[in-house]
Order: C-alpha cells, then structure tokens, then sequence
C-alpha cells in the first residue's frame, strides 16, 4: 500500500468509527439501524431477528426504550 492510499484508508476508518445510531456503531449511513429502529416503533417496539444485523439492532435499540 502506497503512503497517500494509507492515509486515505485510515481516514475512512476514522469515519466508520464515528458513525453511531442511538449509541450503537454502525458502518456507512446507519441507514439500517434507522429502518429498524422505525419498523419497530411502527409495530409497538417489537425486536426483529430475520433481517440484517444493522436492522435488527435498530429494532432492538427501539424495543429496549431508547
């Protein structure tokens, strides 16, 4: 790996690291941890374990009271 290509990974990876959602990590948007934190409070703050970890960590966070 070239020097600029080092700084440009550990300057993503620095960004990763500051993505959260309600306090969970979450890798590039959080957008699933949102649609599961929303699809579980549309359903009374059920927890959901059939769709991807990010989604059912949403659900969870909103199932949990947060």
């Amino acid at each position: 790996m070239r020097a600029q290509e080092f700084v440009v990974e550990k300057k993503r990876l620095k960004r990763l690291k500051e993505l959260t959602f309600m306090g969970s990590q979450c890798t590039k948007d959080c957008s699933g941890h949102r649609a599961g934190y929303d699809w579980s409070v549309a359903r009374g703050r059920r927890s959901a374990s059939s769709w991807s970890p990010s989604f059912n960590k949403g659900a969870q966070l909103a199932a949990t009271g947060h």
